[in-house]
């Protein structure tokens, strides 16, 4: 038969379960997760715009030694800018292989990982 359990057992298990509880899903402070998403995305803007400038200083530069003016600025603007692009196309997929090297927590199925 079932025997009612003490007060001072049912603290000691409900320790123990919010315990591994917390093992297993650690919680991210809001604030360092908002400022790291920050940082990331003004990191890839930053390198969109690096890219380009780079890219359209470069052309201009061309076109004042060579004498091709536009044509130099416009390829090479557009070459900075597929640069930029991927670089951010590179770090992403960086990124996203960290996440997927990290093992799924126990207790949740692979297919509900991201809900």
């Amino acid at each position: 038969m079932n025997t009612p359990r003490s007060t001072d057992e049912l603290a000691a298990l409900d320790a123990q379960l919010a315990e591994a509880r917390a093992r297993l899903m650690p919680t991210a402070d809001p604030r360092a997760v908002a400022s790291s998403a920050l940082a990331q995305g003004s990191r890839y803007a930053l390198e969109i715009v690096a890219g380009t400038a780079v890219g359209g200083f470069l052309g201009w530069q061309l076109d004042r030694w060579l004498g091709t003016k536009p044509w130099m600025a416009l390829l090479f603007l557009l070459l900075g800018l597929v640069a930029g692009f991927m670089n951010l196309m590179r770090a992403v997929n960086r990124e996203a292989a960290i996440v997927n090297a990290e093992p799924v927590p126990p207790g949740v199925a692979p297919d509900q990982e991201g809900q």
